[in-house]
């Protein structure tokens, strides 16, 4: 049969259907094949903005008015995580990624720590263990305030 797919004996051509169907077998290939080496470029040759973090060389700024006092926000610093807690007097920078299995911490405002998810680990504002199992303190960052805008370096 000429209409289901298969060749036509007598003028040997195929039909439209088999070749919409090679033309959506070959556009899906080369679509795959698109997002793998887009995937590895990306990964082998980061941005400036996933490694630096911020405009200068390793600073992060952001504006005051985005955290209230008392709160946080999680924000990308040199390409890692960092939660940016603002006191009353001063805002800290701590290094998101926990020391015990590499979870996201996360600021818990009730108890004014920093708190792990995956195994109650706990930590202060300059990063130390206060308890859990992490081995180690979080790193932090140095942070000043110059005018409206926090600046992380």
């Amino acid at each position: 049969m000429a209409d289901g797919g298969e060749k036509n004996p007598e003028t040997k051509t195929v039909t439209p259907r088999r070749s919409f169907l090679n033309f959506l077998l070959g556009a899906t290939v080369i679509v795959a094949i698109g997002g793998i080496i887009n995937t590895l470029v990306r990964y082998l040759w980061p941005t400036e903005e996933i490694i630096g973090g911020g405009k200068a060389a390793g600073t992060t700024s952001l504006p005051l008015s985005e955290i209230p006092v008392g709160a946080a926000k999680t924000v990308r610093h040199k390409g890692k995580p960092y939660v940016v807690v603002r006191q009353a007097a001063k805002v800290y920078a701590v290094n998101a990624i926990c020391t015990h299995l590499g979870c996201i911490v996360y600021w818990d405002p009730s108890i004014k720590q920093l708190a792990c998810p995956c195994h109650t680990a706990f930590f202060d504002l300059n990063g130390n263990v206060i308890t859990g199992p992490a081995p180690s303190p979080l790193p932090t960052a140095d942070v000043k305030i110059a005018g409206d805008q926090i600046i992380i370096s």
